[in-house]
């Protein structure tokens, strides 16, 4: 909510099933506070035909996550050459570096959330460099290219 006082034509995309939980807290919040006009909700499996649609129609994805151990959805948004927004959990910094080739927020710390979608959103200057940067770091760091370079090293110490 407060990003759309901010920003009264954001529009939040919210994909995927939800995981661990039914999502209707988060739908009473939605309804709550008036915020439907803002919110396009697709709480369905998203086949993998599917998938990059929802990455081209997307200025910045968001990894709000409290706890991962790895992000499949962070490398795919930047090999779809999309910038990132993610929590702080180190699986996600071991990747990215805020403000660099991503941008990264305080876990659970919605102020924290706020504040840097408004200021990504505000400098499309910035927002396109670090979209650039993110796109260089996957296809240098985990591109196919690296990924056989990495694995010929491996056999040639065999």
């Amino acid at each position: 909510a407060k990003v759309v006082v901010l920003d009264s034509d954001i529009v939040l995309l919210i994909a995927g099933s939800p995981w661990e939980n039914d999502f209707e807290s988060s739908e009473e919040i939605i309804r709550d506070r008036n915020l439907s006009k803002h919110i396009i909700l697709h709480k369905r499996f998203i086949s993998h035909d599917d998938v990059e649609h929802y990455y081209c129609a997307s200025d910045l994805v968001v990894l709000p996550y409290k706890k991962i151990y790895q992000s499949g959805v962070l490398m795919m948004a930047l090999s779809y050459g999309k910038p990132v927004l993610a929590s702080d959990l180190e699986p996600f910094k071991e990747v990215i570096t805020d403000n660099k080739d991503g941008f990264i927020f305080k876990s659970e710390d919605t102020d924290d959330l706020t504040k840097k979608i408004s200021v990504i959103l505000s400098d499309k200057t910035n927002l396109e460099r670090v979209q650039q940067n993110g796109k260089t770091l996957i296809n240098m760091k985990f591109g196919w290219d690296a990924i056989g370079r990495l694995t010929k090293m491996a056999y040639q110490t065999l």
